[in-house]
């Protein structure tokens, strides 16, 4: 099944609490957990940032929405414990909890007031984060990753139109951004010459050029596939200069085999394809500027501890 949004995880999460004095948000969850029985590829499954498992999450958010209905009470940092108004919900029994059956209580809608008053300007926002079924979190995260998608896209587009040799000094320039080659000296040279024998840059990673990586450019177009003689080819040059790694970048993509054909070879290549250039170049901020930055903070419960 599929993991639960953040409304359908209250009414187990509070059956939760309510089987114990007091409950930790992680034995929480994990009850939420055995309630859906989910399979540990879905609890395992982070957000889009990678800071934190979907399923807790969507339970901790679940928690606040009942902490602000006053459901449940928060005795300590990190711990919960039904109130009388949560006990007579869980007698009650209703089939689910949402946004919607909050409403009924007149803490929480003392609460939506006090957010839709901060927010006047735009009640929009404020509906959508209570009516919605993803928590704030998830949304905000979606629609970075919505944007991001965006201007990856673009900046893709863009490469694909500009001229060959400054396609290569663009992949170069991501490198150097990226950390490689040597500190405080030339370590990355773009060759630029028909016959470089496949090879359309270097990279010396020590100052002495022990350790040098090559790297191979193809500005294709979207359609037109990098193939297995193109990567053949690569490997040739690699092999004469006695080299045991190497960069292939193209605006477009690999071919199956080409991809197959990499990992039987020898010497380490790295793959890198046309989608895949343009998100480093925006999480290097090559060819992007920032806009407007947003912070998302929280409450430092550690700050009000004795």
């Amino acid at each position: 099944m599929a993991i639960p949004d953040f409304q359908k995880t209250m009414l187990p999460a509070l059956k939760a609490v309510a089987a114990k004095d007091v409950s930790a948000s992680k034995e929480v969850i994990a009850q939420v957990i055995k309630h859906f029985n989910l399979s540990q590829q879905e609890i395992e499954a982070l957000l889009p940032s990678k800071t934190q498992r979907i399923i807790d999450n969507r339970v901790n958010w679940a928690l606040s929405y009942m902490f602000k209905a006053s459901l449940i009470d928060r005795p300590s940092r990190g711990k919960y414990s039904i109130t009388e108004l949560g006990k007579k919900v869980v007698k009650d029994n209703p089939s689910e909890l949402s946004t919607s059956y909050l409403m009924q209580f007149e803490s929480f809608n003392k609460w939506k007031l006090v957010e839709n008053n901060a927010d006047a300007a735009s009640p929009a926002v404020t509906n959508l984060i209570v009516e919605s079924p993803s928590d704030p979190l998830e949304q905000i995260e979606s629609n970075y990753q919505n944007l991001k998608s965006s201007v990856v896209d673009e900046l893709l587009r863009t490469v694909r139109s500009i001229d060959p040799t400054d396609f290569e000094k663009l992949v170069l320039e991501l490198l150097k951004k990226m950390g490689y080659g040597a500190k405080d000296y030339e370590s990355i040279i773009h060759s630029g010459k028909t016959a470089d024998g496949g090879i359309d840059g270097e990279i010396s990673q020590d100052y002495l050029g022990l350790d040098m990586i090559y790297i191979q450019v193809k500005r294709y177009a979207e359609d037109n596939a990098v193939g297995r003689p193109a990567i053949q080819q690569f490997v040739g040059s690699l092999n004469e200069r006695k080299a045991k790694k190497g960069i292939f970048i193209t605006s477009s993509y690999f071919a199956q085999p080409a991809k197959e054909y990499v990992d039987k070879v020898d010497v380490k290549i790295v793959l890198i394809d046309g989608h895949r250039l343009a998100e480093l170049m925006y999480d290097y901020n090559l060819g992007v500027e920032t806009v407007q930055t947003f912070e998302v903070k929280r409450v430092n419960s550690d700050f009000f501890e004795d």
